[in-house]
Parts: C-alpha cells; sequence; structure tokens
C-alpha cells in the first residue's frame, strides 16, 4: 500500500471540474492505498479535517491574483505534511502557479511527482511569461504526466517535449451524483412547469470568459422561440452578462445549483448547450455528464481541446465552427425540431459516455501508474536507453533491429543530445526524446531510467552506447544470468575493438594518479599504473566482480536503482559510470560476465578533443571531491579484495 499526497487548488465540498477529478481519482484508490489531501480553503482560515476517511489539509488565502488563490503558509504546511507522511507519491493537478514553486522548492524526500494536466494556461499572457520557465521545470521534475486526452496533450506546447512520460486519463462522471431516487420524477416535472412547459436548452459552468456565454446570448435571437435557455453558475462575468441579456425573454438565470439541483435540471432539460470556445476548455466534465443524463449537446469545434472528443459530432450532438453563433443556433434549432434525431442522439450520448468517460475507464490507467496489483516474478523484460549526440541514423536504425531480436526486449529509449530533431528517428518502433540542447550521457540516460523506475515493469535496463554491435541472443543470456544470480545489480560483457583486439575494461577504482597525471606523463612512465588500472594481469575470461563498469554497456537490475540511485546529474560526461558501478557495489554485485561478447567503436573523445579533455578533468575533480583524493579508505578496500580475487581466481558462478 502507497502513500499518495494530492495536491489540488481546491477539494469536495468545493464545486469544480479539477476538484471533482481530484475527488473521483482519490476515492478510487482508496480501497488501495493510504491518502492525504492539501489544498487552498474556499473558506477563511487554516483547517484539518477528515472527510470519507482522507485526511484534509485546508490553507488559509489572503487573496486571489489573475485566479491564483494567495497564501503565506502553503509552502509551510506542504513541509510538514511531506515530513510527517513521507509519501510514496505527489498527484499534483494543474494549473495551480504558485503551488508548483513550493513543490519546486520543496524537498519531497523521494516522493515520485505525478502531474495532472487538466488545461494549458491561456489567459493571463503577462504572468504567464514570468511562470513559463517553472512550468517547464515542473514538467522536467514529474516522473508522469497525466493528460485528459489526446488530443489536448498532441496540442498542448508545453507537453509536446513529455509526451514520453504523458498518460492519458480523461475525466469521468460520477455515476452516484445522477442517480434518480424516489420523489425526484416530480421535482423534475416541477422544473418544467416553472418554465412554462417549454423546451430547455441549458448550460451550467462558471461564468468567465473561455465559457463563451456571450455567444449563446448572441446566438438567442436565432433560436426557435418555443423554449427557454436556463445558465447556472456564477462567476466575474455573472452581473454583465445579466445585463446583456436583459432583453431577451428566454434567457434565465438561476445561479449556483446544488448537485442534487443539478441533477434534476439536467433530466428535465432537452439539449445541452456548451459554448466554450478555446483551450482552457480542455475537456468538458459538464459536458460529459449532461450526455450521460441524455442530453445531446450542441458545442464549438475547439482545435486542440478534448472536448471534440467528449461530445462526439453527429452522433451526441452537433460540433460546429467554433465563435460562429449563426451555426449553434441553427444546430440548436434543429435538435428542438427533430424529436426523432434527439431522441436517437439523446440514446447516443448515453451509450457514448459509459463507453468512454465512466470510473471503470480510468482503473486500468490508475492501475499502472500506482501500481495496484502488480506481481513483482512477471517482472523480466528488458528495457533499454540510447544517449545520441550527432549519430548516423543508419548506424542506429540497425541497432534498434537488432535490440528488437532480444525477446526480452520491451521498452527502447532514444535520448537525443544533439542540436537538431531527427524525424527519422520518430518513425523507429523506440520512445524518441530530443532534448533540444546536450544535457550529457547520465543525464540523458536518467531521463529513461525514471520512466523504467516509476512504470516498475522491468526488471532491468539496459544503458548504452550506440556505436555498439552484438547478436541478439546475448541479452537473453544475460538475462537469464541475471535471473540466476540475484544479488548481481549490474554486468557487463567482454569488450572488444573493430579490430578484434579487447577492450581492457575491467578496471580498478581510479585515483587522482590515474586519472589526471598519466594524461601528462609519457606512456611509458605511466605503464604500469595502466596496467594495474586495467586489470591487464587477468586472462578476461573469467567471471569476476569489478568495482567499475564501463557505461558504454550497462546491464542494470532495477530494483537496485532504487537503492543506488540513478547517474549523478553532477557529471556531464565521463566517470558518471565509476561513480554509479560504486554505488551499487554497496548493496549488489557488480560483474564483469565474458561468456558473451559484443564489439565497441571507442572513440576515446577526450584524447582527441581540447574541450572533451577540459570535460573530463572537470568529471574527475567532481568525483574525487565526491569520494575523496588521497584519503579515500573505501577505494584502496575494494581495489585491494578485487586484485585478491583475481589472483586466486575466484570464479563467480
Amino acid at each position: 500500500m502507497a502513500k499518495i499526497l494530492h495536491v489540488s487548488k481546491y477539494y469536495y465540498p468545493f464545486f469544480g471540474g479539477i476538484e471533482d477529478v481530484a475527488q473521483t481519482i482519490i476515492n478510487e484508490l482508496k480501497p488501495f492505498h493510504n491518502q492525504r489531501v492539501i489544498c487552498f480553503n474556499h473558506h477563511k482560515g487554516d483547517e484539518e479535517s477528515v472527510e470519507n476517511d482522507i485526511p484534509i489539509t485546508r490553507v488559509s488565502v489572503v487573496g486571489s491574483v489573475a485566479s491564483q488563490p494567495i497564501t503565506f503558509t502553503f509552502s509551510r504546511h506542504l513541509r510538514r505534511i511531506i515530513d510527517e507522511f513521507r509519501p510514496d507519491y505527489i498527484h499534483l493537478h494543474l494549473p495551480n502557479p504558485l503551488v508548483s514553486l513550493y513543490i519546486l522548492k520543496a524537498d519531497l524526500r523521494g516522493a515520485k511527482l505525478v502531474t495532472h494536466w487538466h488545461a494549458d494556461i491561456l489567459g493571463q499572457k503577462l504572468l504567464y511569461r514570468f511562470y513559463r520557465f517553472y512550468e517547464k521545470k515542473i514538467l522536467e521534475r514529474s516522473d508522469k504526466v497525466i493528460a485528459t486526452s489526446e488530443t489536448y496533450r498532441l496540442s498542448s506546447k508545453p507537453l509536446k517535449k513529455f509526451a514520453f512520460k504523458t498518460e492519458i486519463l480523461p475525466n469521468t462522471v460520477n455515476e452516484n451524483k445522477f442517480e434518480l431516487k424516489s420523489g425526484d420524477n416530480e421535482k423534475i416535472e416541477q422544473i418544467k412547469q416553472r418554465f412554462g412547459g417549454k423546451k430547455i436548452l441549458f448550460f451550467v459552468g462558471r461564468h468567465v470568459p473561455y465559457k463563451g456565454i456571450d455567444y449563446l446570448i448572441d446566438a438567442e435571437k436565432f433560436i426557435d422561440d418555443d423554449c427557454v435557455i436556463v445558465i447556472a453558475g456564477s462567476g466575474n462575468l455573472t452581473k454583465r452578462l445579466k445585463y446583456r441579456a436583459r432583453r431577451s425573454k428566454k434567457i434565465v438565470f438561476v445561479g449556483r445549483l446544488s448537485d442534487e439541483d443539478l441533477k434534476l435540471f439536467l433530466y428535465a432539460s432537452t439539449v445541452y448547450v456548451f459554448p466554450s470556445h478555446n483551450r482552457s476548455e480542455a475537456f468538458g466534465v459538464a459536458l460529459a455528464e449532461a450526455l450521460y443524463c441524455g442530453l445531446p449537446a450542441v458545442s464549438f469545434d475547439i482545435e486542440g481541446s478534448g472536448t471534440t472528443w467528449v461530445n462526439k459530432n453527429n452522433f451526441s450532438g452537433f460540433v460546429v465552427k467554433n465563435r460562429d453563433t449563426q451555426p449553434f443556433a441553427t444546430a440548436i434549432n434543429r435538435l428542438l425540431q427533430d424529436e426523432d434525431l434527439r431522441k436517437q442522439m439523446s440514446e447516443n450520448a448515453k451509450i457514448w459516455v459509459r463507453e468512454n468517460f465512466l470510473k471503470d475507464q480510468i482503473v486500468n490507467v490508475l492501475s499502472d501508474i500506482y501500481k495496484i496489483n502488480v506481481n513483482e516474478n512477471e517482472k523480466t523484460l528488458v528495457n533499454v536507453s540510447v544517449v545520441l549526440y550527432k549519430n548516423s541514423f543508419e548506424k542506429v536504425r540497425l541497432l534498434i533491429e537488432t535490440l528488437l531480436k532480444g525477446s526480452v526486449i520491451d521498452k527502447i529509449y532514444l535520448i537525443d543530445n544533439s542540436p537538431k530533431r531527427n524525424s527519422e528517428y520518430e518513425k523507429l518502433p523506440v520512445t524518441y526524446i530530443f532534448n533540444e540542447k546536450n544535457i550529457g550521457y547520465g543525464r540523458g540516460h536518467n531521463i529513461a531510467l525514471t520512466q523504467t523506475l516509476f512504470d516498475d515493469n522491468a526488471a532491468y535496463h539496459l544503458a548504452m552506447n550506440a556505436d555498439i554491435d552484438f547478436n541478439a541472443e546475448i541479452l537473453n543470456e544475460i538475462t537469464a544470468y541475471m535471473n540466476e544470480n540475484q544479488d548481481v545489480g549490474s554486468l557487463m560483457p567482454k569488450v572488444f575493438y573493430p579490430d578484434g583486439k579487447i577492450q581492457h575494461l575491467c578496471r580498478l577504482l581510479p585515483d587522482p594518479m590515474d586519472l589526471i597525471v598519466r594524461r601528462f606523463l609519457p606512456k611509458s612512465v605511466m605503464k604500469n599504473r595502466v596496467a594495474r588500472l586495467e586489470m591487464r594481469d587477468t586472462d578476461y575470461n573469467h567471471i569476476i566482480e569489478v568495482p567499475h563498469i564501463s557505461g558504454s554497456f550497462m546491464f542494470l537490475r532495477t530494483e537496485i536503482l532504487k537503492k543506488a540511485g540513478l547517474f549523478d546529474p553532477r557529471y556531464f560526461l565521463y566517470l558518471e559510470d565509476i561513480d554509479l558501478t560504486r554505488r551499487i557495489q554497496q548493496v549488489s554485485h557488480t560483474i564483469f560476465y565474458p561468456k558473451v561478447s559484443l564489439i565497441h567503436e571507442h572513440q576515446q573523445g577526450s584524447y582527441n578533443s581540447l574541450r572533451l579533455l577540459i570535460v573530463h578533468i572537470v568529471s574527475a575533480f567532481q568525483y574525487f571531491n565526491k569520494w575523496g583524493w588521497f584519503a579515500d579508505n573505501e577505494r584502496k578496500i575494494i581495489n585491494e579484495k578485487t586484485i585478491k580475487q583475481v589472483k586466486k581466481s575466484i570464479v563467480i558462478q
């Protein structure tokens, strides 16, 4: 049972689409996980409560700027809850810019961050200029991102770079809210009679610009007279909207409705009108709820919004040209006049929602994200990550073909640090991630490793270079060996140069003389030191434990990575593999496995490039600053143990 901290703008009983989604998710996860909620308070003051067995912290606000609640104590409460609760996951609902900053600043204590992306920020353009940098940071920091529809994910500029870690979780309808009870039919009839028995065109939502209520008011003059337009909800525009509609005999404002009254109004109505007109309306929960109740809908065609998925054109209703009141009114009139069409679309609407937007449709996605009913014994597959930088596409394509021949391979990630995107990679059966800049070797692999650990679907992860050639069968053999030797955390096969010469990659832990001084002294002077470092007195034919596994081909056990951590992001290039191997060896074994081999076109870039030499030296300083320069007793013990192992020909089977 995991511990999940949900961070929402507000929470039930506050009325809102995001709040309703948060409550639905919490209810679905309740049988499986321990949960808490922190949110802003919709009343004054801080408030602690327990509702439906879920502890809720509501933080007092002092005001609001551009729809953003302002508080001075949220950060303190967040830190306190993280320290007390120690969540395994933090489920953050966005947009919520101020809280995003608090999350970025906070020590999450190892919690994985799941960011639920309800909508892009399209208004408040001036403030967004300042927030955009932090928005990107929160997406980079997120282990998983949730979008409400594939349409919205594809159209959202902020999400495009993070498609590889984005899951689709449609918003859902809470069926319990719309269950008819004894006496409801009489109340529904009373609502109909309240409006003189006329057909009711119903709208409910916040009275804010993107909801497009102005367009509904403008369309009124084109709509048949034998109906009434009922506008529910409230907001900053309510007063102005009422003034605009003051001369209309068809438009009636009924204010905010309770959940019970909302249900009754939906069942009393004839058509649902949904005039939202931009992507701030990312999904349309109210639209889905109306369809569930059998109301055919008329909505605008909002490019890039999930609303065009929710209301299926010519099936559950009509989707017309955006912001065009004439076809909007024409579609409404058609539904008012054609009873058979209206009944057919009503039935279609109920079927459409039941098949796509009920709670059952989100259980599988939530199960994958929050690991419900995961069988640890079934995890035997291998994920692979390859970091690219100006590589030959043809060589990479051949490498992918080889990898896919391995029956144990599940997901392949291509992490591209090149200056320009190569669209050819997107045609390969891989997850292609273009970083727009060179973020470094270890950091690149960490993008894929983070997903492997979060998804928890693979027992192993292979971090490798692109300039490697091998037979796919070695992957099956390595996996079999690792399955049989559960105490092995990482493995490296025998590696040859293209000319057939062996690469001496079984290495001791280096000291400053090994990595810095030898670069500037004659090879003859450093010959014996190099031979010792590279363990050239072994024949490279026995399975042995080595303290340094080359980053060119690191076969890693994911359960061990959870303990040892990923590549240290402080290293841009070089020594990140030594650092990781050393941490893995603290909790398991790191093995040289010569029963399989591969070919690596080792470039030795720092010997041919002054820039890379400087990078190498910087990495060396970072490594020795971290582990110790000359006073590194652990290095001495590990190296002596390794040398004795080789001398005594100890074979680990």
